[in-house]
């Protein structure tokens, strides 16, 4: 049977929609006395390569931009299509652009799959998964990626939301370490060094990447406080603020990972998983 185009779930004050085919996204969350907690995905048709800035979409089986839209891997240079609007550039990986599969589905929960065959997109065959819970407290999101080609394959998992907060809004995180930024704003594969504040400033279109962090919040105007939190295995967090929404997207790698030296990559989370390896992780929302 195919997956139905929307699903719903709620629990107490909050209710999700989830859309399978466009990419295994979340495309709206809310809470009964705060509003909004994602920005509401307001189009009518998805496109994959063009996809809104709205709601949230998971990371398989690596984020942010590929320079090149190439890496190595045992020493075999990898080749993988670019993205049309970055030139050379690959970003955010094939999952979030493909039809997911729904395995399961309650009034609080839905669990969705992807049977990632290798192509010109990614060359490793896995499969992923996205859990999406409710409770009265908030959203658990777990996570999980299998290596399904017969070598040992590269893998990255992460959540990329879209959290509808504006410039008045206090945002912080206790990341301890940040890491130096290129000029597109990828980490240079310089160390990650100190941080000596909590707050994500207030400031239209940037983006920070970070390490060794806990949670990450957003006060709201009312007063209300979004947290979020996850497993150890996401280890990073990117961050990026404009104004009218901030993302803060856990991942289990840094960005840019993949361009570094084979043997600089498990130093910044990259998992090689094994055939029939898995990787998997949990991200905790509440308010």
């Amino acid at each position: 049977m195919p997956s139905p185009d929307v699903i719903s779930i709620a629990s107490g004050p909050f209710s999700a929609r989830i859309r399978p085919a466009w990419g295994g996204r979340m495309t709206h969350l809310t809470h009964a006395d705060v509003g909004d907690v994602l920005v509401p995905t307001e189009v009518d048709a998805f496109e994959p390569w063009n996809w809104p800035k709205a709601g949230a979409y998971p990371l398989f089986p690596y984020h942010n931009r590929l320079y090149g839209a190439r890496f190595v891997r045992a020493g075999i240079t990898y080749d993988v299509s670019p993205h049309p609007a970055l030139g050379a550039d690959a970003i955010h990986g094939p999952a979030h652009r493909r039809s997911w599969r729904v395995v399961s589905q309650t009034e609080t929960q839905v669990v969705l799959s992807l049977a990632y065959e290798a192509d010109a997109e990614w060359p490793f065959a896995f499969e992923a998964r996205q859990s999406f819970s409710l409770d009265p407290n908030g959203l658990s999101i777990h996570l999980a990626m299998t290596n399904r080609a017969d070598i040992p394959a590269p893998a990255g998992i992460g959540w990329h939301p879209y959290f509808a907060a504006n410039l008045a809004c206090e945002a912080s995180t206790d990341a301890e370490l940040a890491y130096p930024l290129d000029a597109c704003d990828v980490p240079t594969g310089q160390p990650p060094t100190p941080r000596f504040t909590t707050i994500l400033s207030a400031t239209p279109a940037y983006t920070k990447h970070f390490a060794h962090w806990s949670k990450a919040q957003i006060v709201q105007g009312d007063g209300s406080c979004l947290i979020l939190e996850a497993d150890a295995v996401f280890g990073h967090l990117a961050a990026h603020r404009t104004d009218r929404y901030i993302c803060l997207e856990p991942v289990s790698m840094a960005a840019g990972t993949l361009q570094l030296p084979e043997e600089q990559r498990i130093h910044t989370g990259l998992k090689i998983l094994r055939t029939g390896e898995s990787l998997t992780g949990r991200v905790r929302l509440s308010i």
